[in-house]
């Protein structure tokens, strides 16, 4: 062969695309093949997220809303391998492969499904290369929504007149508070997103959080709440709110007693729900005021315009919440808040002739009554939060009654008291009927006339009394508010049996139970006729009580729980927001 033939390099492309052709078809092959994997695990995964997303809407039903889901989208059932109701929590400081915790359906704290779908890709050219003819696609979705509610319970001390609020504030911070008619007026119309006043005590302490919703488990004070709520607002809402910074500099307050209840560990959930709610500045300040100090004091003396009272002096004694229970709370099913149990001592000066004629000889000098009025707190519990339900289904239910007196009281909603009770008693706590001593109510003098001699006149004699009733009972009652309702602004419920002061100060007065005696030491005073007649008067007294004073001092206590804003065995419920996250998939 010539050497020009050799040389000749003619046709070589088409030998060397003979030899790769096997080979490109090969890689045309696995590109179709993998490119169809992709389109099917795609496919695969917008149907698990799609799933989850159903599931999670609607908990109670997340297998069988999850098969539905999959068969409209034309997958079997049976690609759906396993699903997980649990817990998810949106906090930066947990790390990401602990958030989710596993939870079985109907557990407290479920707000979120986790699935798994697998199925068969078809191999199609890739087959020559393979003993099989599928690949199994495994794909996994997390769909996550929480629910929540923030609500109050009536801050019925909110209604005090401007001079008994200046007195309970300065005796809470210790300092004196002079604002006017139109500061609270200005300051009750003030509102601030609580997620901004939050998010502004969280920048004033200067910490680096990763977790936002940490902030709730830390410490304030009154003065770092009010320049927070300043820097919120402007005018003369500003100005007032200075003056409180002024006054509250060393008040140490946890900031759970603004509002407490969410899980901190929800972290951006939580901080999306808060910034959902306001708070008005002046229910801000008074949720500092009252965990600086339980016993307070008001004077109250309209209630001596009264016909046949002279006089009535009132101190007020309000029991600290549990720890946590904020003036709002936020949370999940089962957050509670709660009111704490009021108490209120009256003193009462009465005009004597009330009672009428005692005897001959009998003239009463002074009449007072020290009764003790104490109220029952109240306790609200969310049962239930709905999302996604129709406007006319219940959207939120809460369980509300109120919290136990001291258990010789039973379930009792309020209990009354006529006698004398240590002060640190009043102060620090439920009362205990058995600490109950009696009290001076009466002032009596004698007049003894006798035949021949000089009238005998004894002054100075006392009477005391006690006596207890107990008012009303605990009950539990649900209240429902449904999306209607919200939509419409009818977002607050009174709960409770009502007013059941009238029947009970006729219950306190009655014969039956109030303990009548001369003041200890006096007994030498009286003896021979002048202690027949005073015994007399103890034989009369009961029933000239029960029907001479029951009226005036019904009409006195019904006044000044006006005054305070008090009633009996009534709460007042208001929701003052309805969270409900949106569905959204966690990568």
């Amino acid at each position: 062969m010539s050497p020009r033939i050799l040389r000749q390099e003619d046709g070589a492309v088409a030998v060397i695309v003979a030899l790769l052709l096997t080979v490109l078809l090969g890689f045309v092959a696995l590109g179709v093949d993998v490119a169809s994997l992709y389109r099917d695990r795609a496919q695969l995964q917008a149907d698990a997220d799609l799933a989850a997303m159903s599931s999670v809407a609607a908990l109670e039903n997340s297998q069988p809303r999850a098969v539905q889901t999959l068969e409209r989208n034309k997958r079997g059932a049976n690609s759906l391998s396993d699903l997980q109701t649990g817990r998810f929590l949106r906090n930066p400081d947990i790390p990401a492969a602990e958030r989710f915790v596993p939870l079985a359906n109907g557990s407290a704290g479920v707000n979120a499904v986790a699935l798994t779908l697998q199925d068969a890709a078809p191999l199609h050219f890739a087959r020559i290369f393979s003993d099989t003819d599928h690949v199994t696609l495994t794909r996994r979705a997390l769909a996550i929504r929480t629910g929540a509610a923030s609500f109050s319970l009536g801050s019925h001390l909110a209604r005090l007149d401007p001079a008994n609020l200046n007195a309970l504030l300065s005796n809470s911070f210790d300092a004196s508070v002079t604002f006017g008619t139109g500061d609270y007026a200005l300051l009750a119309q003030s509102s601030v997103n609580l997620g901004d006043l939050i998010a502004t005590l969280d920048s004033q302490s200067g910490s680096n959080r990763r977790n936002p919703a940490a902030i709730l488990d830390t410490r304030t004070t009154g003065a770092q709440v009010a320049t927070a709520l300043a820097s919120l607002l402007d005018g003369r809402a500003a100005t007032i709110l200075g003056d409180v910074e002024r006054i509250t500099t060393s008040l140490d307050l946890p900031v759970a007693a603004i509002v407490g209840g969410i899980d901190t560990d929800l972290g951006l959930t939580a901080t999306e729900f808060l910034a959902q709610t306001r708070i008005s500045a002046l229910d801000a300040i008074q949720a500092v005021a009252q965990v600086n100090r339980v016993d307070q004091s008001l004077t109250l003396n309209t209630a001596a315009t009264l016909p046949g009272i002279l006089s009535a002096q009132t101190r007020l004694a309000v029991g600290e919440p549990p720890a946590r229970s904020g003036w709002i709370a936020i949370g999940e099913e089962g957050v509670q808040l709660h009111r704490a149990a009021t108490r209120l001592r009256t003193d009462i000066e009465l005009a004597p002739d009330l009672l009428g004629a005692l005897g001959v000889g009998v003239s009463a000098t002074g009449l007072r009554l020290p009764v003790y009025v104490e109220l029952a707190g109240a306790t609200a519990t969310l049962e239930e939060i709905t999302c996604g339900a129709p406007p006319q289904d219940t959207a939120a239910r809460f369980a509300t009654s109120a919290t136990p007196l001291h258990p010789q009281n039973g379930t009792a909603l309020a209990a009354l008291y006529l006698g004398s009770l240590p002060a640190q008693v009043f102060a620090s706590g439920p009362v205990n009927p058995a600490a109950l001593d009696f009290a001076d109510i009466l002032d009596l003098s004698l007049r003894i006339e006798l035949p021949l001699l000089p009238a005998i006149q004894i002054g100075g004699i006392t009477l005391q009394a006690r006596a207890r009733a107990a008012l009303g009972t605990s009950q539990t009652r649900m209240i429902s508010f449904t999306g209607e309702d919200i939509s419409a602004g009818r977002t607050t419920r009174y709960f409770g049996s009502g007013d059941v002061l009238t029947s009970g100060i006729a219950d306190l007065l009655s014969p039956d139970r109030i303990e009548l005696r001369v003041k200890p030491g006096q007994e030498g005073l009286v003896s021979g006729v002048a202690n027949t007649l005073l015994q007399s008067v103890l034989a009369l007294l009961p029933a000239r009580i029960v029907s001479g004073l029951t009226t005036p001092l019904d009409t006195a206590l019904d006044d000044i729980l006006n005054q305070t804003g008090l009633r009996l065995g009534e709460g007042e419920l208001t929701l003052t927001g309805h969270h409900c996250e949106r569905v959204q998939l966690v990568r």
